[in-house]
């Protein structure tokens, strides 16, 4: 059981204008009085480790204690990273100028630090290109990106001036996406989010899901009002209804209208492959989410995340079975220290699809 120090934090005054939100979404999921949800809640950070959002997000309002066990919730994901992850190392993913240049051969397009850039360099890269993404040196959840015409500005000066005044520091050429992949919503880079476990001589695949953009964003991230769905990665088609930030659902995208359970989306094997390989790359950090855009030429790494968290992982919507990824990462724990123990090379755990 984790210690007390999380319930303290929850019941503090200044967390309830952030729980208010939840209480009510529960409230309308499942009937239940704010004040049965707000005691449940506190039991369930005691005795599972979870956050007033993992109750919500995961549906532990509709869970016996026996699935709510199998959940991997906040405190329990941080001894998943303090095991997995060197974070004396986590710049090479948080400074994405950094990221582009180290894992530049899986990229499959041209970047440009903007923070060091000339104006001719600029013009250069700009050079017979429509549009670029430009984006925060440091940041996440898509905040802060936009995609910017070149034609919108008179010479390569001007821009240089708009990145240098917008704190957009990272540039990078627009990835053509796959018919299949941008026939769902074709404005936003949708993108694979592939968990990774590098565990001895073994990079496991933990989960497969895929993001993307509605109402004409260039952005497939929920923060950017993205919605999700859960892919099998044995056949590559999507399994699960989608859903965004806001706990709605959706059987179909709500632009383009194509049905999300059963589309068979391409080159899953390829991407799968391709992240397998960006795993081994910083073997300190053998936990790893990898965001994967498919190209009509392959799957192209959008970002890895050192923190990925446990939400894109187990959204009520993509888990009608109730069943977490817990048991899953503690097996993998435990080959971690029987590995240390032993010395042991191989891994027999299967990931969950």
């Amino acid at each position: 059981m984790p210690n007390l120090n999380y319930l303290m934090r929850v019941v503090r005054g200044a967390r309830f204008d952030k729980m208010k939100p939840i209480l009510e979404t529960v409230k309308e999921k499942s009937g239940h009085s704010k004040a049965r949800t707000f005691l449940s809640i506190l039991w369930c950070s005691v005795r599972y480790g979870a956050g007033y959002y993992d109750y919500a997000m995961f549906g532990f309002y509709a869970m016996n204690g026996r699935q709510r066990d199998t959940y991997l919730t906040r405190m329990r994901n941080k001894k998943v990273l303090q095991a997995m992850n060197d974070y004396s190392y986590a710049e090479e993913f948080d400074d994405k100028n950094r990221f582009n240049k180290r894992f530049a051969p899986y990229l499959r397009r041209r970047t440009l630090n903007g923070e060091t850039a000339t104006a001719q360099e600029l013009a250069a890269f700009c050079a017979g290109q429509e549009a670029i993404f430009a984006k925060p040196n440091h940041g996440d959840s898509g905040r802060g990106v936009e995609k910017l015409r070149v034609a919108d500005f008179p010479d390569a000066d001007a821009m240089l001036a708009y990145l240098h005044e917008h704190g957009l520091t990272v540039l990078e050429h627009v990835l053509a996406q796959h018919p299949q992949i941008a026939a769902l919503h074709p404005s936003s880079v949708n993108t694979l989010r592939i968990l990774t476990d590098v565990v001895g001589e073994d990079v496991l695949i933990a989960y497969i899901t895929l993001k993307i953009g509605t109402g004409g964003g260039c952005c497939d991230n929920a923060g950017r009002g993205g919605i999700m769905c859960r892919v099998d990665p044995e056949d590559g088609r999507i399994v699960s209804v989608a859903t965004d930030d806001y706990f709605n659902v959706y059987d179909e995208h709500p632009d383009t209208h194509i049905r999300f359970v059963g589309y068979q989306l391409p080159m899953i094997p390829e991407a799968i492959a391709l992240a397998k390989r960006a795993a081994r790359e910083i073997p300190q950090m053998r936990h790893v989410g990898w965001d994967v855009a498919i190209t009509p030429d392959g799957p192209a790494i959008i970002e890895g995340n050192e923190y990925p968290g446990t939400d894109l992982c187990q959204l009520a919507p993509h888990t009608p079975e109730k069943r977490g990824l817990w048991p899953y990462y503690q097996a993998l724990l435990r080959e971690l220290r029987d590995d240390v123990q032993t010395g042991a090379a191989g891994c027999t755990i299967e990931h969950r699809s």
